[in-house]
């Protein structure tokens, strides 16, 4: 299992066995480089345990405060604060932790094990019962290859097609009976067998009345000043380290930003872009130049090219653990692992900003205008009600922002699926803000409050998945717990103002980056995905495969739809990632194999069809 994601701690790596358990655990090493930092790790009595990933900021405050009640350190690690913290207070530890982490810890006396994750889930933590063993990984791959028979949850699957995504509301994954521990939970395994997971943050339940008439009380000024300071300090914290740092600069707002605050405590500090070669008009590389040079930081550029993209398709996949949320991914792996290259182990991400500050205007600028649009239209006579209810019935029943924003999937391939829990977390965030006086404001706060649970997980996953298979560590000051419990207070005026989107990040923004960097156009990283797929739309990689065999898609319907990829290239790429996944997975094939596959050129029979009869 250790050997099966070496690639998340490649810098030392311990098994040892306590009775009937056994820990295993792989170090990247950021603190305190020496020997001492050995996992998994123990307390000098040999009786509590801990593996760990992660990095908990607030280490160095945390020792000193257990140092003062009598605890002696013998490591200048965070992994021995984390546990000696959890030792001493116990599950109540996971409240004073700012950071991001994923830990399981014995207690060998009662024999009882602690599973817990970070609050926004940015480290993963996956397990199973095999033959009344519980085990348990950061990736789901580990446990997929010691476990026996592997099935497709095709509930699971479904909800990939319709929303690319499954790491939402449901510990329940792509695979049966592998699970997830859902974010801001711990869960606790007594007698070998695991309970309930119990909260211990919950987005919704950091809404309070009190601190929004505050906010909505004070002096704009005041809560500017107020927002820029808690940025200022997640930037800041997430610089310890011993080894190199930099940043992911796509030269748009939020990466801008953190990069901007980085130099200010890191002079000349490296930030790292990919660059589309050949593709001048979408390549955003320039943006990035401007900022490094603006902020007196270097700008290392990774320049990418189809070839690179369609060599390293598979092996994205297959690093992913499940079929690709978002096609750029593979630019995340690769501009990784030139950080990597390059001496630099950690990587700061500007992730999280639009879900926090109202980064997507085709949703939340979108979802208040129909709202107001409901409102006049409640006015208007029954006959013109009427008329335009029938014009528009799909959208009229169902706010858009529900619905998956993305086109193209195959949902109709896998039927209907029932009992999705979004609806849930959509009900609970609206009761959190319900003190709210304006009804729009109200429902717009809620859908964005919705999305940390909803749509960021997804780019999370992207975000640990791509940098760690690198061996790169990627921290997200926007996700400081503090501050985001600080800016979901805000009255929404200051995240979506007149026509300005990200109102409140972009002033603060404004006193650190040259306004032609705040105030451009969201991009959102473009790629020119048709082009780098066209070699790829070929149906023989599908024949007698995954998608035919497993899950019983039809030939010709599969022929079909490959066939006319140019009119639907998202949903022709959602197909091929499905495919690649399966092939790996559950055909258990090897990354060489089916790339080979995909990338080897094949000769069409005389027909002209690209599908053999």
């Amino acid at each position: 299992m250790c050997k099966l994601q070496v690639h998340r701690g490649p810098d030392d790596s311990g098994v040892v066995s306590l009775g009937d358990v056994c820990l295993g655990a792989n170090r990247l090493s950021i603190i305190d480089l020496s020997s001492a930092g050995h996992m998994p790790m123990a307390t000098e009595d040999d009786r509590w345990w801990i593996a760990y990933n992660g990095e908990v900021y607030n280490f160095q405050l945390l020792r000193d405060e257990l140092t003062r009640q009598g605890q002696a350190f013998r490591s200048g690690t965070d992994t021995e604060v984390v546990l000696r913290a959890f030792v001493h207070w116990g599950p109540a530890a996971l409240e004073r932790f700012i950071g991001m982490f994923a830990f399981a810890v014995l207690d060998t006396h009662t024999g009882v094990l602690t599973l817990a994750r970070d609050r926004f889930g940015k480290k993963p933590l996956y397990w199973s019962m095999r033959e009344g063993h519980l085990q348990f990984a950061s990736e789901i791959k580990v446990l997929m290859q010691v476990g026996g028979d592997l099935r497709v949850n095709k509930q699971r699957l479904a909800e990939w097609a319709l929303y690319r995504t499954t790491d939402v509301g449901s510990p329940e994954t792509l695979v049966e009976g592998i699970f997830s521990l859902p974010a801001g939970h711990l869960m606790r395994v007594v007698g070998g067998r695991p309970e309930a997971p119990q909260p211990y943050y919950v987005p919704a339940s950091r809404v309070d009345v009190r601190a929004w008439q505050r906010l909505h009380q004070a002096k704009t000024g005041a809560v500017v000043e107020e927002v820029e300071a808690a940025i200022e300090t997640a930037v800041r914290e997430r610089l310890v380290s011993d080894v190199r740092l930099g940043t992911l600069c796509s030269g748009g707002l939020d990466s801008s930003l953190i990069t901007a605050l980085c130099a200010r405590h890191l002079p000349g500090v490296t930030a790292f872009n990919v660059a589309v070669e050949g593709y001048e008009a979408i390549d955003e590389s320039r943006y990035a130049q401007a900022v490094a040079r603006s902020v007196g930081g270097d700008l290392l550029v990774y320049p990418l090219t189809p070839e690179a993209y369609r060599q390293n398709l598979v092996r994205t996949i297959y690093c992913n653990d499940a079929p690709l949320t978002h096609p750029n991914s593979v630019a995340f792996m690769l501009i990784s692992e030139f950080a990597k290259k390059n001496g630099v182990t950690i990587l700061l991400s500007g992730e999280g900003a639009d879900e926090l500050f109202g980064g997507y205007p085709q949703r939340y600028r979108r979802y208040g205008q129909f709202l107001r649009v409901q409102r006049l239209l409640s006015h208007a006579p029954a006959r013109v009600r009427k008329a335009l209810a029938l014009a528009g019935s799909a959208v009229t029943s169902l706010p858009f922002t529900r619905c998956s924003i993305y086109d193209g999937l195959i949902s109709h391939a896998l039927g209907f699926v029932d009992g999705f829990s979004r609806e849930g977390i959509h009900q609970r965030c609206a009761d959190a803000y319900a003190f709210v006086p304006d009804a729009i404001d109200r429902a717009v706060m809620a859908e964005m409050l919705a999305d940390l649970s909803i749509f960021l997980p997804a780019l999370l996953r992207r975000l640990d998945r791509m940098s760690m298979a690198a061996s790169v560590e990627c921290r997200v000051p926007f996700l400081d717990h503090r501050l985001v419990d600080l800016v979901i207070n805000l009255p929404l005026d200051y995240r979506l103002r007149g026509r300005t989107d990200k109102w409140l990040l972009k002033a603060i923004a404004a006193r650190h980056l040259p306004r032609s960097i705040v105030y451009r156009r969201k991009a959102g990283f473009p790629l020119p995905f048709a082009d780098y797929l066209a070699p790829l739309a070929r149906a023989e990689f599908f024949r007698d495969g995954f998608c035919e065999q497993a899950l019983g898609m039809d030939p010709r319907g599969l022929q079909t739809t490959i066939e006319g990829w140019r009119q639907n290239v998202q949903g022709f790429f959602n197909l091929l990632a499905l495919e690649i996944w399966g092939q790996l997975f559950f055909n258990r094939e090897r990354v060489e194999d089916v790339s080979g596959r995909l990338l080897a050129p094949v000769a069409r029979p005389k027909n002209g069809s690209p599908w053999p009869h």
